[in-house]
């Protein structure tokens, strides 16, 4: 591991990070929620790889005030050893 971050070179590219999200956000939310995600859009900074899910807050479902609206989940993942470093899911309460 320390020769490769030394290096420079990253272990997490744009597939294998795609993958590694797609399984996480299917082991911990549910085939479901990972459905309703997507497509997923993934974007780089210098250091990681952010997934982001599609699913738009449904505002217009019926439910009580008191209740969250689900929103997009969103994955960070490291480059240099694919390490997870955030896992949210984005939520509001109903207006």
């Amino acid at each position: 591991m320390k020769f490769l971050e030394r290096n420079g070179e990253e272990l997490a590219t744009k597939t294998v990070a795609t993958a590694l999200a797609e399984m996480v956000i299917k082991n911990h939310f549910g085939e479901e929620e990972f459905k309703a995600q997507q497509p997923l859009r993934i974007s780089e900074t210098p250091d990681r790889w952010v997934i982001e899910g599609s699913r738009p807050y449904d505002v217009d479902a019926p439910r009580n005030h008191d209740q969250l609206l689900e929103g997009v989940v969103e994955v960070e993942i490291l480059k240099r050893n694919c390490q997870i470093v955030k896992l949210s899911k984005k939520v509001a309460f109903a207006p």
